[in-house]
């Protein structure tokens, strides 16, 4: 992903009147906080995180942050939604196209695989920060992983295999996703992408059979080494 984070919490307000439009202050502000909350909950975890830390590596004043989010919890789930909206819209762009439906998945799949490499930390805090919420992120991580598995069965009406393969679809996503924790987990984020070829294999071989998924395993191997 861009550096996006770090150019927000380097643009401060100008001190005293500054005379800009209300809406561009609070944008800021919101965007300004929802960067820090990821970097400091990623590197302090979840329960150690306070208000008063976001604050100070936000550069916001604690009457702003009340006026944009309930408490911690509510700042954190926004930065979640934004990070998954983020990553939705960029896997749908490389699979919901015309081609055929093979090349669709491993184009989707490098996406993905991309985009946690790109900022480990924001990889840390969708993956394995925020599991420590409970209850609350449970039910979200379920209405998040219903949402990528129907995004791909959008895709199976176009040329791929019948769409009433929706449990190989939702085992497919479990898998690749439980590996892409795995990595996150040990750090090994930057690394995701080296893991397309095999992962394009595991995945495709139970829709398209062993010719299909071994031929756009060799796909995957040129794109990873261009």
């Amino acid at each position: 992903m861009p550096d996006e984070p770090e150019d927000l919490r380097a643009w401060r307000l100008p001190r005293g009147r500054h005379g800009l439009p209300r809406e561009i202050v609070v944008r800021s502000q919101r965007e300004r906080l929802l960067a820090a909350v990821v970097r400091v909950t990623v590197d302090k975890g979840y329960e150690a995180t306070t208000v008063a830390d976001i604050l100070g590596e936000a550069g916001v004043g604690r009457e702003s942050f009340y006026e944009l989010f309930n408490d911690r919890l509510d700042c954190m789930l926004a930065a979640h939604k934004v990070l998954v909206d983020d990553l939705e819209a960029r896997v749908r762009a490389a699979y919901i196209t015309s081609g055929p439906w093979p090349g669709r998945m491993r184009e989707a799949l490098a996406t993905t695989l991309l985009w946690f490499a790109a900022d480990p930390a924001a990889a840390r805090f969708v993956f394995v920060e925020l599991s420590a919420v409970g209850p609350a992120f449970r039910s979200t991580f379920r209405a998040e992983y219903a949402r990528f598995t129907k995004l791909i069965d959008e895709g199976l009406e176009d040329g791929g295999p019948s769409p009433a393969l929706t449990q190989a679809t939702q085992l497919a996503v479990g898998a690749i996703l439980a590996r892409i924790y795995e990595e996150v987990v040990l750090d090994r984020a930057p690394e995701l992408p080296r893991l397309l070829p095999d992962l394009t294999y595991n995945l495709l071989v139970p829709f398209v059979g062993e010719e299909v998924a071994r031929a756009e395993q060799e796909e995957a191997v040129k794109s990873s080494s261009g």
